[in-house]
């Protein structure tokens, strides 16, 4: 079975005006098509900057991956262009976030919420298309 998502020691670092932050150092695992992984720890211990290296959704300014390879179906993340990355992103590879205000909206139905991200990749999508995607 071919390797689906491979990362090779990835290495991600935070900057402020003051100091630097290694936040993810050597992380490195194999996904095939319809394996699972938990990625457990601490608060605080990089899980969510691991997450965001992957997806491409680090903050320009003050995160930066300094070596390490992610490969998606043997194509190099790290090498695409950002309009490439956002056809990739939420239609093939999506990350759930931890913050409250960036999670599903408590106040709109999930089907619908999902939905909106469905016809974000899928524009000319009939509301029938939609509903049978998401249900």
């Amino acid at each position: 079975m071919n390797t689906l998502l491979k990362i090779k020691d990835l290495h991600t670092t935070l900057s402020s005006r003051s100091q630097k932050i290694r936040a993810v150092r050597g992380v490195s695992f194999e996904l095939k098509p319809g394996e699972t992984l938990g990625i457990v720890g601490e608060s605080g211990c990089g899980k969510s900057i691991m997450a965001k290296s992957i997806t491409g959704l680090l903050p320009r300014l003050t995160a930066t991956i300094d070596s390490g390879e992610i490969l998606y179906k043997n194509q190099d993340l790290l090498q695409l262009s950002e309009k490439k990355m956002r056809s990739i992103r939420g239609k093939e590879i999506s990350m759930i976030f931890q913050d409250p205000m960036t999670s599903l909206n408590p106040t709109m139905k999930i089907g619908r919420q999902i939905g909106e991200g469905y016809r974000l990749h899928h524009p000319k999508a009939t509301q029938e298309e939609v509903y049978t995607r998401v249900i």
